[in-house]
């Protein structure tokens, strides 16, 4: 059986053109039981490179509520400008009328001669020889879907931080999916594990504010190399990238976000 485009299953057609539904389950979910906001984006991102017709160049969502298994969220698209080459675009994503993501997004292709990437991909450790990703929880959920191998961060809550804001993993890609932007943009929302990281114990789950992908130039490999450098945490809200690479060390796109923490005192969280 090929291999088929990240959610091209899950998303189907909803009621008059320019429309779409993902249902969702735990497989859509974070640990937490709320849409994995990755996901979110992604069903986006893949409904906006088939309404446009063209391949995705950058989005960014904005994640206004949560959306639970059982729900269905709906998808509405609006091309706002057609150009020859490019096109500008933006999409709704809502329950039941309650607005739970908003995109905007850029797609198209341009001939131009001249390229070249200038960022420098960390010098890790293969796949085989990293360790299993340590699990947080049991229950299932987009991250329990996939395998990872820690490259670079911390095993449990009570080792040091990571002053320097470095985490890194491998992730298998499911031989049955193609490494599209769609899935690109899942793998971009790692943000709120690194800044933990970052910073050792006593904050809670991170929740991403927005998630904004950047794309190079997808490629088929087995694994990804997601690479998070944290820039800053104050005011509980922290700011970070996301390089993508292939295990041949191409860069497949740029993510960045914003996400909030609340402080763990006492076990509990504040």
């Amino acid at each position: 059986m090929g291999r088929r485009p990240y959610l091209s299953k899950e998303l189907v057609p909803g009621e008059g053109p320019l429309r779409w539904i993902l249902p969702l389950t735990e497989d859509e979910c974070s640990g937490s039981g709320r849409l994995f906001g990755g996901t979110g984006l992604g069903a986006a991102v893949r409904a906006l490179e088939v309404d446009s017709g063209r391949p995705m160049v950058w989005a960014t969502g904005q994640f206004l509520s949560h959306a639970l298994p059982g729900e269905e969220l709906q998808i509405e698209v609006e091309l706002v400008a057609e150009g020859r080459s490019t096109t500008q675009a933006q999409a709704r994503a809502h329950v039941d009328g309650r607005d739970v993501l908003a995109v905007i997004a850029t797609l198209g292709s341009r001939d131009v001669d001249q390229s070249g990437v200038w960022l420098v991909p960390p010098d890790v450790l293969a796949p085989d020889d990293c360790p299993p990703f340590p699990s947080r929880s049991n229950v299932r959920s987009v991250s329990a879907n996939l395998e990872r191998r820690l490259v670079r961060g911390r095993t449990s809550d009570h080792e040091p931080a990571m002053d320097d804001g470095r985490v890194a993993m491998w992730v298998r890609v499911p031989d049955h999916l193609i490494v599209d932007p769609a899935f690109l943009a899942v793998l971009g929302d790692y943000v709120p594990w690194g800044g933990r990281d970052a910073v050792g114990g006593g904050l809670g789950g991170g929740q991403s504010l927005d998630n904004t992908l950047r794309v190079v130039e997808p490629a088929q490999t087995d694994w990804v190399l997601v690479d998070v450098r944290i820039g800053s945490l104050f005011r509980g809200y922290a700011h970070g990238t996301v390089h993508l690479w292939s295990e041949d060390r191409r860069l497949l796109a740029t993510a960045s976000q914003t996400c909030q923490y609340r402080t763990i005192r006492g076990g509990e969280i504040a």
